[in-house]
């Protein structure tokens, strides 16, 4: 089989295996936050992540990495888990918010 039309196969196959069984990662698209717990949840700037318990109105710092990190992404998962895509450096590492809804874990 040609790089081409395998390529174009593996597209076409993992774009339908995803609508038919849903996105691991359910983001609210284009709004730049996140519902999570009551809360909405987004990235606040370099390694900031604010909330707001208000719809929006009002945010405060909920989590700051550092400068040096940046946020990817902030999304909800088809487990009802906070995830965070941190940049770093040029390689991306996954965070997940833990119990206590404070602190992050690093996931795989």
């Amino acid at each position: 089989m040609r790089r081409r039309t395998f390529l174009k196969l593996a597209a076409s196959t993992t774009t339908a295996a995803a609508f038919q069984f849903g996105f691991p990662w359910a983001a609210a698209a284009g709004t730049g936050y996140v519902s999570f717990a009551g809360s909405l949840y987004r990235a606040g700037g370099a390694g900031k992540v604010e909330t707001s318990a208000d719809g929006g109105r009002t945010w405060r710092l909920h989590s700051d990495l550092g400068d040096m990190y940046s946020i990817k992404k902030l999304a909800v998962d088809r487990h009802n888990r906070l995830r965070l895509t941190v940049g770093y450096a040029g390689y991306t590492f996954p965070l997940v918010l833990a119990q206590d809804k404070r602190s992050w874990l690093l996931k795989a």
